[in-house]
């Protein structure tokens, strides 16, 4: 039985209305040149805000602040009822810096909403886009 993961991603939104979002490298196997959010694991004696941060920086060089919670998602295994992953998007409109992407990924775009939930995500990345598909109802809480 899989451990479960906790997750961290950030819904990084620019002064358009435009969502970052992130390429994995070609070297990523089956996630390979597929797209997904920056964030990554929350580790041990981080909250998911300081993970969301660490993440972000690490990733794309950003710095960013004000990270407010949009939602929780539990990923279970494939028939199973036990979660594997537990993430937790998160949104803002402050961020500082310059794009400077890791070995991780290999290019960025800013992208619409409608954009969003047509680009060709990884299969772990489907949380990501029940929070972009109802993105303004959370952000109305």
């Amino acid at each position: 039985m899989k451990e479960k993961i906790e997750v961290s991603k950030a819904l990084i939104e620019n002064e358009n209305g435009e969502f970052l979002t992130v390429q994995k490298s070609d070297s990523y196997d089956w996630k390979a040149e597929k797209w997904e959010l920056p964030g990554g694991k929350i580790e041990d004696r981080e909250n998911r805000f300081q993970a969301g941060k660490r993440e972000v920086k690490d990733e794309t060089g950003f710095e960013v602040a004000n990270l407010q919670d949009v939602v929780r998602v539990e990923v279970k295994e494939p028939g199973g009822r036990k979660p594997v992953v537990d993430c937790w998007i998160l949104h803002t409109t402050s961020f500082s810096g310059e794009i400077e992407l890791s070995e991780e990924h290999q290019e960025y775009r800013w992208v619409s909403g409608e954009e969003f939930l047509d680009m060709d995500w990884h299969r772990d990345a489907g949380y990501e886009l029940s929070a972009m598909r109802y993105i303004e109802k959370y952000l109305e809480k």
